[in-house]
């Protein structure tokens, strides 16, 4: 039975994790740990329905939990081991990058946006799922746009890409806004709905998952220009070129054998939403022949 472990770590542990030269990691540590030990530790999120959750039974599963397993089955293949047991760490937008950066995690397979910055300390996978930021809102707010913030509260979660856009929408706009940083994104749904915040800003993809924990979904709405492009993957430790080469390799086959559209219809289906023109181009970007 696959184990799941839970792993507190101390904000300065954290803290020191994000500045470890990368150099100072063993080369091929993943594969070398797989032929060891024959075990992989998997990152996830518990409440980022669709994408990567907690169900019934507590256990890891979603859209990027899929992928990852598919992942891993053609890793067993590469390497020729007989089987690759997953131990399952949960993270949050606070924890994820620390915990690939210091190699606790050798496959993040959450939500994580790709950016320049994010690569100073860990590797990503071709991209999953392409986001763009925009507002859950009541529908009684009378908010539809950026504009409509003028004199309200905005909260958005710290740490992650969506705190330095909003940052950069309040300043493009010229509006008075307060902001209200909160830790995830269920404090940014209560924020909403207990008339806290006004809105709450971040990357569409979230909003699945919180319209339907909502208490009263039919009270939320999403609105707004979708900003920017937030090009998602997993998240592995730097100097895995041999790990990271069967990442790109079995996403690439996904993307090519139209599996990857499967899973996220699969997935995404059942809330309306289909593979968009931004992230098809992606996954062609990313099918390279053999």
């Amino acid at each position: 039975m696959k184990s799941v472990q839970r792993v507190l770590i101390l904000a300065g542990a954290l803290s020191a994790a994000l500045v470890v030269p990368a150099a100072a990691q063993t080369v091929d540590a993943i594969v070398a740990k797989l032929r060891s030990t024959g075990t992989l530790t998997m990152g996830y999120r518990e409440t980022l329905l669709p994408t990567s959750y907690l169900d019934d039974n507590k256990k890891p599963t979603g859209y990027a939990i899929e992928m990852c397993h598919r992942i891993i089955d053609d890793a067993k293949k590469e390497l020729k081991l007989p089987e690759i047991k997953v131990n399952y760490v949960p993270v949050t937008i606070q924890t994820r990058q620390a915990l690939v950066a210091n190699g606790t995690i050798d496959l993040e397979c959450g939500g994580t946006v790709n950016t320049f910055a994010r690569n100073k300390q860990v590797d990503f996978s071709p991209v999953s799922y392409v986001a763009a930021s925009q507002l859950l809102v009541l529908k009684k707010s009378g908010i539809a746009a950026f504009a409509d913030l003028n004199g309200k509260i905005v909260a958005v979660a710290t740490g992650g890409s969506s705190e330095p856009e909003l940052k950069h929408i309040i300043e493009e706009n010229k509006l008075n806004v307060r902001v209200l940083t909160v830790n995830d994104h269920a404090a940014g749904l209560s924020a909403v709905e207990s008339r806290r915040a006004d809105a709450y800003f971040n990357d569409n993809a979230a909003f699945f998952s919180l319209i339907k924990q909502s208490k009263a979904p039919d009270n939320l709405a999403v609105v707004g220009p979708e900003y920017g492009y937030s090009p998602q993957g997993f998240m592995v430790p730097k100097n895995n070129p041999t790990f990271l080469w069967i990442v790109h390799h079995s996403m690439g086959q996904m993307f090519k054998s139209g599996e990857a559209e499967k899973i996220y219809n699969k997935w995404f289906g059942p809330f309306g939403a289909t593979v968009g023109p931004k992230l098809k181009a992606a996954w062609e970007t990313f099918s390279y022949p053999e």
